[in-house]
């Protein structure tokens, strides 16, 4: 090879080379290139990187939203974690927790489920039916003060009940409340209801104005009465649920079960405390400064914690979206304090506002943290009221509810705050106790001589006839001592005035108690008539009742014709007997109606004097002028601006067999006034006096009955009402109350008599317990559902159905045992009767219910009985017991009152009289009859009675129907026709012995369930 190709070769390589280089230069610049490209990327990547990193960490810190970048620069909004939690909570912030609409529908649910508002359950009560007052409501005298008791604990041995719980359960339109530690921590307790202290005698109220006034003391109190401003010495006292919906938020806590009055301070180990809203709100009522609810600040509590109260639906808490707030629905009891005995509507029915009267309406409390007892009629809202047409919210039956705007938030969210009444409590005094002067009074008098204390009746005690000296005292002291024993239960019997069982003012006795509660249960109409008539026969359903107080009265009074007019209407009227328009059966007010007949009154003494009119002689019966007679039955009736009384002893002769005068002077023993004091278990007075002495001793007159029998040495005088009790106290005196004695006496049980003798000269005051009415007369109203069987009775015991016929009748049964003092007996006829219809709907006889043959034996004493067809009636929403019945007498058949009628020979006959017809070929008639009028000079031809047939009941009757109306035959000795007379209220008949009976529509007094349709 050359040097020049070799060389060439050489050249070739170098440019091959270089151009290489230069490649390789282009190519590593090109890649340093790129390389500073990746590291601008890295650098504004990591920047990128850098600016999201913290907007991650304000994602999930902040509230509000944050920017995030992507690779290519681009921005993007995006909200926060916690705004996006917010968010959810505005839906629902705790999705196991109710929302409005699930709460409500829950409400609905229930009010479909129930009847109306009321009470599920009852709770428990004492084992110690000394103890017990109703179902689940029951009282313990000591050491509790002025207290009653809602449940009890079933762990505790001395409890019992029907109740399914402990505590009562109740449901407020829809809403279901469990009630438990009210006022208490619970321990056998469960809930404590406490009542104001009993009335000292220190305030007034003015019924014309509605002011009430509390004075600085008794003295100025009395010194400021008017004729319409009056000292509370005897009032009621209202309890009721009140249950309203509140944000939690407005006062930031909650309560466990929605009770504001919670007693504990512990709730599944999250502490409560009892000081964060003012004390007002846990309050029974104005009255009430020291009961303190226990709950927990709500924005205090931990996750956990708020779960446990959101996750118990028994805590009534949910969530309003609207309002963007958890609502929890409270509850507490409140007491009112009244203002007398004369509550004017207590019962939520289908019309009518919860008030005193139409001054003092009761007021709404709801989320308030002050109470107010009452406010003004004139206000358009603050106070209850049922279903009506005062009503802006709607509510179900057995509740009161807000009258307020619905969307007025002033007692509770969306005005949601209502009342369910629990009872209403008879309340005595704090004054010394006189039966005169303050017969609701409890202390004893004050006796400076002996530096101690004496009951009214002990000689050593200062008496006074002013009313206000009976709570204001005497020279030495007043009605209660320093250590306030006087009167209390914190002392003992030895300390109270009284002799009958109501020994304290400050305790809560079963007696005072009228029972509001009302079962919300939907009940069947015909087995709960079953059961109620149950209770009615044993005794164990509940009433109320009055007591009467007895004065001697003068005055002027007309005769006319058989009847003697006695009382004037007008209280002013100038020689007025009585002063006011009552009349009284017992303690029953019966002739506030005009122009009703027939009605048997209470048993009288009256005694005419001669004004001048000396040929005014003797009166019909044979009983002389000036000398006192008595008369225990006989007929009233109104007659214009008078009341008149009507001879029982005379036919149609005049009172007076000589010298008629238009005016005649009279003195009167009789109930001249009526305490509005009310019990279910009377303290009871009756009076044995002769009338002189009784005014001697008592001239302003003393509470109690009269005895219609004068004392005279002889055994036996007969009660006016059934004792019900194991004891029979006298207090008695023989020198026109100079002195006095104190003792138990003797008593039958079932005759229902005072066994011991009385002379002429003694005055007795004879106090027992005896049970209330627990029906009054009524309006015959249509029925729910079917009807009962009739029932009859003649029985002493109470728990015999002699407390049924006291109600209904007011007598008093006496048969003792036999395999017939009582029976059920089958309907056989009830014509154009249906449901929602009364019975006996038309006026045609032979309409009224017809039942089989009466059974009961022959009476011991002269036993009365009763018979009574119980059906179901509705009236404003509620159900009511309803009775039709009539007395029953008594009248056995001797020979010697048989007298024998032969056919075809003149005779007559007499209305209740018995007869036997002889001589007829009817072999019907072969048996006794009685004459249903009276005729005078007829004959019965033989042939009389062909083709004649007898009713069931005794008639004697034509083949074609038409009733022979003369006598009738003689079916049983009492008399009994067969039939359930249906009248309106009360009248009389008389039945196939000629006796004069009562025969009535009565409807209990207090409702037994709520109507509902389904």
């Amino acid at each position: 090879m050359t040097i020049e190709s070799q060389l060439a070769q050489l050249q070739q390589a170098a440019t091959e080379q270089t151009e290489a280089s230069v490649q390789l230069a282009n190519n590593i610049t090109e890649g340093l290139q790129e390389i500073d490209q990746v590291k601008q990327d890295i650098a504004q990547t990591y920047q990128t990187v850098n600016q999201n990193n913290q907007a991650l960490n304000d994602w999930q810190t902040q509230s509000g939203s944050v920017n995030l970048k992507d690779l290519n620069g681009n921005s993007h909004t995006l909200p926060t974690l916690k705004s996006l939690i917010a968010d959810a909570q505005s839906v629902n912030p705790h999705p196991h927790v109710m929302t409005k609409a699930q709460f409500d529908a829950l409400r609905d649910m229930r009010k479909q489920q129930y009847a109306g508002s009321g009470f599920v359950e009852w709770g428990k009560e004492s084992i110690d039916e000394n103890c017990n007052i109703n179902d689940g409501i029951w009282q313990a005298i000591s050491p509790e003060r002025n207290t009653f008791f809602l449940g009890r604990s079933g762990k505790d041995v001395n409890s019992k009940g029907i109740s399914l719980t402990d505590y009562p359960i109740a449901v407020v339109d829809g809403v279901s409340h469990k009630l438990e530690n009210v006022a208490c921590a619970r321990s056998y307790i469960i809930n404590k209801v406490r009542f104001p202290m009993a009335p000292d005698g220190t305030k007034t109220y003015d019924s014309a104005s509605g002011t009430v006034t509390q004075h600085n003391d008794a003295a100025t109190a009395f010194a400021a009465e008017t004729e319409t401003n009056k000292v509370i010495t005897s009032r009621k006292d209202l309890a009721f649920l009140e249950s309203w919906h509140e944000k939690i938020a407005d006062k930031d806590v909650v309560y466990p079960l929605g009770n504001v009055q919670y007693g504990a301070n512990n709730y599944k180990g999250i502490a409560l405390r009892n000081n964060l809203v003012a004390q007002g709100y846990s309050a029974f009522g104005e009255w009430d400064t020291g009961t303190k609810g226990y709950g927990v600040k709500w924005s205090s509590l931990t996750e956990p914690q708020k779960a446990i109260f959101l996750g118990e639906p028994e805590h009534n808490i949910y969530y309003d979206p609207e309002a963007k707030a958890y609502i929890q629905v409270r509850y507490r009891v409140r007491v009112i304090e009244g203002l007398g005995n004369d509550w004017r509507a207590i019962r939520a029915n289908t019309a009518g506002v919860l008030c005193y009267d139409l001054n003092y309406r009761v007021g709404k409390q709801g989320i308030k943290v002050e109470t107010n007892s009452y406010v003004s009629h004139r206000t358009s809202n603050g106070y209850f009221s049922s279903k009506s047409a005062y009503s802006l919210l709607k509510s179900d039956l057995g509740v009161f509810h807000a009258v307020e705007g619905i969307n007025s938030n002033k007692f509770g969210h969306k005005g949601l705050c209502y009342a369910l009444p629990i009872a209403l409590v008879q309340r005595l005094n704090q004054g010394a106790y006189h039966p005169t002067y303050n017969p609701m009074g409890t202390g004893k008098l004050v006796n400076s001589a002996h530096n101690g204390w004496r009951s009214w009746h002990i000689p050593e005690a200062k008496q006074s006839t002013a009313v206000k000296d009976y709570f204001t005292g005497y020279q030495s002291g007043g009605v209660s001592d320093v250590l306030g024993t006087i009167g209390s239960i914190s002392g003992d019997e030895r300390y109270s005035g009284r002799v009958d069982q109501y020994k304290f003012y400050d305790a809560i006795y079963a007696g005072q108690v009228e029972d509001l509660r009302i079962n919300a249960n939907k009940l069947d109409v015909n087995k709960l008539r079953e059961n109620k008539l149950r209770d009615v026969i044993a005794a164990k359903f509940r009433g109320k009742e009055t007591l009467p107080f007895t004065k001697l009265k003068s005055g002027n009074c007309y005769d006319s014709a058989v009847t003697i007019y006695l009382f004037q209407k007008d209280p002013k009227s100038e020689g007025s007997l009585i002063g006011d328009d009552k009349l009284y059966n017992g303690s029953r007010l019966i002739s506030s109606y005009p122009n009703q007949t027939k009605f048997k009154a209470s048993p009288i003494a009256i005694k005419f004097t001669d004004e001048g009119n000396t040929n005014l002689t003797t009166f019909a019966g044979g009983v002389t002028l000036n000398q006192w007679l008595v008369l225990d039955e006989f007929s009233i009736e109104g007659n214009g601006n008078l009341i008149a009384l009507t001879n029982p002893n005379t036919g149609n002769l005049n009172w007076f067999n000589t010298g008629r005068a238009s005016t005649i002077q009279a003195e009167l023993l009789f109930p001249t006034d009526q305490s509005n004091a009310e019990f279910d278990i009377l303290p009871w007075t009756d009076i044995v006096a002769t009338p002189d002495n009784f005014k001697s001793t008592f001239p302003d007159g003393v509470q109690g009955q009269w005895i219609p029998k004068l004392p005279d040495g002889t055994a036996g005088y007969p009660l006016n009402r059934k004792l019900s009790g194991d004891t029979l106290s006298a207090t008695f005196t023989i020198d026109q109350g100079q002195t006095w004695v104190k003792n138990n006496v003797q008593f039958d049980p079932v005759k229902n008599i005072n066994s011991v003798s009385w002379n002429a000269n003694a005055v007795a005051l004879l106090q027992y317990e005896s049970d209330s009415v627990f029906t009054h007369a009524a309006t015959n109203s249509a029925i729910c559902g079917d009807i009962g069987r009739v029932y009859a009775t003649q029985a002493y015991l109470n728990q015999y159905g002699n407390r049924l016929q006291s109600s209904l009748t007011g007598l008093v049964g006496k048969r003792n045992s036999s395999a017939y003092f009582q029976e059920h007996l089958n309907v056989s006829k009830h014509a154009y009767y249906s449901p929602n219809q009364t019975l006996g709907w038309t006026s045609r006889a032979g309409d009224e219910p017809i039942h089989e043959p009466l059974n009961l034996d022959v009476p011991n004493d002269n036993s009365p009985a009763v018979k009574a067809l119980s059906t179901i009636t509705e009236k404003n929403g509620l159900l009511y017991l309803q009775f039709h019945g009539t007395e029953l007498k008594y009248k056995s058949i001797h020979l010697s009152d048989v007298e024998v009628i032969e056919a075809g020979v003149e005779a007559s006959v007499v209305k209740g009289k018995v007869y036997r017809l002889q001589g007829f070929d009817n072999g019907h008639l072969n048996r006794p009859v009685i004459a249903v009028q009276d005729r005078l000079n007829f004959t019965f031809s033989a042939s009389a009675f062909d083709g004649y047939r007898v009713a069931n009941d005794g008639r004697i009757m034509t083949s074609s129907g038409v009733e022979y109306s003369l006598i009738r035959v003689h079916n049983n000795d009492w008399g009994d026709d067969q039939t359930i007379p249906i009248i309106d209220r009360e009248n009389t008949k008389t039945d196939l012995n000629g006796n004069t009976v009562k025969v009535f529509c009565h409807h209990t007094l207090f409702p037994i369930g709520i109507a509902h349709n389904g």
